[in-house]
């Protein structure tokens, strides 16, 4: 886990700040110039030119933001050593929180640890912000995290705030502490609601804990901010074949048929799958959904009635979509319900065609055979066929009475 310095000192700045003191009176002629071009240093990156002005400025008006400013740029330029020497000097005089930090964090850069504990705790009130976060920090630099955490409980325990909240779950993460870790962010979130970085991190750990039950309860918060995320509460239900919680998602939040359609083709309810397939295929014409209708409606009820009944429908997707699936889907159901057995071997043979090494379309061409009457084909063509399918064998069975019947055997 790594807590960069700019986060740290945001953190501080924004967490501890005073109030904006007034505008003392101008102490040099131009003040306001000299400001202007070190700001504009700063602005270009140009660290050094915008210390001299500063430099300057300070040593002319003995104002601390001037001070601050040179300590605060030699820091960014990882003048630490430079840092301490003036920083020592200065604070010897008066104490400056600022410039205080900016010690602290060069003593930490430096890895002198056991030096900044020492300051911190000699020289700053134990009981304020600022101790707690810097105490945490170095703890954490140190990979005790034990400590660091304990810190942290006490600075969120001040400040309820979600940048301290996201640090100590951080922490309890890394010492493997998930239940302590959600504990504080389930309380935060009933308190303040589903702020995103929070609901984040409860993803984090409910991913790493294998708990899809919250996940998705928490995928369907964060939808608030992104959509994505109640297509992420879905997988999980239809993963873990919660039908009727998928389907309330859809009903909820009025994802639409598509949606239905896909619980009841994952859930193999082929009956109300080929209901919303043809009802989808109604309402948008989309010829993927009619395909999607004939394959449930025939799943749903296999026989001569409903393969009378889809057939057209086949003939016509056909035209648009010469598959060798629906070739042999098609032609299949001409042949095994003696519908138009030639016509049938005619689709068939195409599927065959295009997909020479599909053992179902063989067997599919050799029961067209058969049905005609032509056993000996058929056997020529089944007879290489290795796939144990319950159905292919029964016609393999057939097809060898067939040819016995009729004196034709090797």
């Amino acid at each position: 886990m790594r807590i960069s310095i700019a986060l740290i000192i945001a953190l501080i700045i924004t967490g501890c700040a005073q109030k904006k003191p007034k505008p003392g009176k101008k102490s040099i002629t131009n003040e306001d110039v000299f400001i202007i071009k070190a700001l504009f240093y700063e602005n270009e990156n140009e660290l050094p030119k915008a210390i001299q002005y500063y430099r300057y400025l300070y040593d002319h008006t003995k104002k601390d933001v001037y001070f601050q400013k040179i300590i605060s740029d030699l820091f960014y330029l990882k003048k630490y050593d430079d840092v301490l020497v003036l920083s020592e000097e200065y604070l010897q005089k008066r104490f400056d929180k600022k410039v205080f930090m900016y010690r602290i964090l060069s003593l930490v850069e430096l890895n002198r640890l056991k030096e900044a504990k020492k300051e911190l705790t000699e020289k700053y009130n134990k009981k304020s912000r600022f101790f707690y976060r810097m105490m945490a920090f170095i703890n954490i630099k140190e990979k005790n995290y034990k400590k660091a955490a304990d810190y942290l409980k006490s600075l969120y325990a001040i400040d309820h705030s979600k940048a301290t909240l996201l640090q100590l779950t951080d922490v309890l993460i890394k010492e493997k502490k998930y239940n302590e870790a959600l504990a504080y962010l389930r309380t935060h979130l009933d308190l303040y609601g589903c702020e995103y970085d929070v609901c984040v991190r409860l993803a984090v750990i409910y991913k790493q804990t294998y708990d899809y039950e919250n996940l998705a309860v928490i995928y369907e918060k964060m939808s608030v901010y992104d959509q994505k995320y109640l297509m992420f509460a879905f997988r999980i239900y239809l993963d873990n074949g919660e039908y009727d919680k998928a389907l309330k998602l859809i009903n909820k939040y009025r994802l639409g048929d598509e949606y239905t359609l896909i619980v009841y083709e994952t859930k193999k309810d082929f009956k109300k799958a080929a209901f919303f397939a043809k009802k989808l295929y109604e309402k948008s014409a989309k010829l993927a959904y009619l395909f999607k209708y004939c394959t449930y409606e025939y799943e749903a009820n296999p026989g001569k009635k409903t393969a009378e009944r889809i057939i057209p429908h086949l003939k016509y997707l056909i035209k648009f979509y010469p598959s060798a699936y629906l070739y042999n889907f098609l032609g299949y159901l001409l042949i095994d319900y003696d519908i138009d057995v030639k016509e049938g071997l005619k689709y068939v043979q195409k599927a065959v065609e295009l997909k020479p090494e599909n053992e179902e379309y063989i067997d599919s061409l050799a029961w067209g055979y058969y049905k005609i009457g032509k056993c000996k084909e058929a056997w020529e063509i089944i007879k290489y066929v290795k796939l144990k399918d319950k159905e292919i064998l029964k016609h393999k069975k057939m097809i060898k009475k067939c040819l016995k019947d009729q004196n034709d055997t090797r």
